[in-house]
């Protein structure tokens, strides 16, 4: 059995380690924030605005979402959705459609992926920037269970999301998992079978400590939350992109490009499953 243990936080790419992890400093940290009482004062510099595609294809039809980056001062979100896109969705050099403009950024098409096939997003602005991706539709995904369990973890009980896939035989596969916790990003991660193809993969959420669970914030999960799993099947240029924003506040380097013309996002044509259940602590397991 593969196995792999991420802990992200949505939206991408936010992450770090559980609450009771980090407690060894907290009295020190306490102190200098307490202690501190000059003003600091950031220069936030103003940087030229980059476009950002968030674009999938799946078993259920294309969208595509086009907006640009914002800097830290500017509130006003909506003046970032980009309008007046022409989006042209192509396989092996034949249109299939060309997307139509529903609201905020959102750009819609009822042309449905099918395994097998690569397709090429266009996007073309009415400056002439051009901005292009190709990706390639997967098999679906197969998920075998999904669970939440106590594991202790040096002499601390952990909170995991225990999820297990059946991998596809005889092709190289990759799986992009997001959690979401009542309609809201909680965790994700993404995984590859190449250590373990054909064979069940394992993919170890961390979820929090059973101290800080018993804390009562309001970031920690609740009886009767609604959660969400969604599994895409994705490709390997997909989850290039993915797996380096993953990374990346480790390694100080950007997400690798997936659009040509140096636009920020990614195109994926994925299938994709969801799962859906509720958060009850009676029910949780023990490791």
């Amino acid at each position: 059995m593969l196995f792999s243990l991420q802990k992200y936080l949505a939206p991408l790419p936010s992450g770090g380690v559980g609450g009771g992890l980090l407690a060894g400093g907290g009295l020190l940290l306490i102190f200098l924030l307490i202690s501190c009482e000059k003003e600091i004062s950031l220069d936030y510099h103003q940087v030229d605005a980059l476009y950002v595609a968030e674009a999938t294809l799946t078993q259920n039809g294309t969208s595509v979402r086009l907006t640009t980056t914002q800097n830290m001062t500017d509130n006003n979100r909506n003046a970032h959705n980009v309008e007046g896109a022409t989006i042209v969705l192509s396989s092996e050099g034949y249109v299939l459609d060309t997307l139509r403009y529903a609201n905020n950024g959102n750009y819609k098409s009822e042309v449905k992926g099918m395994a097998g096939e690569t397709y090429e997003l266009d996007i073309r602005l009415a400056d002439g920037t051009r901005f292009t991706s190709t990706s390639t539709m997967q098999q679906p995904p197969v998920m075998n269970s999904f669970r939440f369990v106590w594991k202790e973890v040096v002499g601390e009980r952990l909170l995991f999301g225990d999820l297990k896939l059946q991998d596809i035989a005889h092709e190289a596969n990759y799986y992009f998992m997001h959690i979401y916790r009542n309609n809201v990003g909680y965790r994700w991660a993404v995984m590859t079978d190449e250590h373990n193809p054909g064979e069940e993969l394992q993919q170890l959420f961390s979820i929090t400590t059973e101290r800080e669970l018993d804390s009562g914030n309001s970031d920690e999960l609740k009886d009767g939350d609604r959660i969400r799993l969604e599994i895409r099947s994705i490709d390997r240029r997909s989850y290039d992109y993915l797996y380096s924003m993953q990374v990346m506040d480790r390694s100080g380097t950007n997400p690798i490009a997936n659009f040509s013309g140096g636009c920020l996002g990614y195109f994926s044509a994925c299938h994709v499953i969801n799962h859906n259940t509720i958060f009850r602590r009676s029910e949780v397991e023990t490791e």
